[in-house]
Parts: C-alpha cells; sequence; structure tokens
C-alpha cells in the first residue's frame, strides 16, 4: 500500500516541475528519452541483424519482434533481451534475403 501511494504522487508531483520558477513537464522529457534511446537501439539491433546475415548469407527469416529477439537470443547474437520486442516491427522477405525493421510509434 506504501508503494501504491508512493507512486502515485510521484506521478503527481513527477508529471510537471518548477526550475528556475520554469514549469518543465517532465512527461515531455522522458518521453523524448524514451524515443532517443529506442531509435539507438534499433540502430544496434540493425548491426546485429546484418551480422546475423553475414554468417548465414540471409537475413533471420522470422516474422515479429518477439521472433527476432528470440532467435538472436538463441543463437548468441544478443543477451539478456536489451530492447523490447513491443517497440519495432522486424518482417523478413524474399526468403530471408531482405527484411523491413520498423519503430513502432
Amino acid at each position: 500500500m506504501t508503494q501504491l501511494l508512493s507512486s502515485i504522487i510521484a506521478t503527481l508531483l513527477g508529471s510537471v516541475l518548477l526550475v528556475n520558477g520554469v514549469l518543465v513537464n517532465t512527461d515531455d522529457i522522458l518521453n523524448q528519452a524514451k524515443a532517443s534511446a529506442n531509435g539507438a537501439n534499433m540502430h544496434q539491433l540493425a548491426t546485429v541483424i546484418e551480422l546475423y546475415y553475414s554468417d548465414h548469407d540471409f537475413y533471420p527469416n522470422v516474422s515479429g519482434g518477439e521472433a527476432l529477439v528470440s532467435t538472436l537470443e538463441s543463437e548468441g547474437y544478443i543477451t539478456g533481451r536489451p530492447i523490447d520486442s513491443n517497440v519495432f516491427r522486424y518482417e523478413a522477405k524474399d526468403n530471408g534475403q531482405n527484411y523491413s525493421l520498423k519503430l513502432v510509434s
């Protein structure tokens, strides 16, 4: 109960912060930081996909973020689920000779 109350208070107080007399919407800042981190993770994921292609002569022939992360993790290309599979879409095309990787808004 104490943790729930603390979370509610932090949410109410944390969404707007007074800095040097200026109100700052921390939700916007946090959303921008999250978007930036997701973009960096996508770039790293694309690099890992290219390494996979270099080793196999085809891209992971799966569809969906979870399937891609599972494939890359099971083959040792990534460890510890460094990216949330819900923030991107992956689709292999042309029997693994091409792929589509998109960040979900």
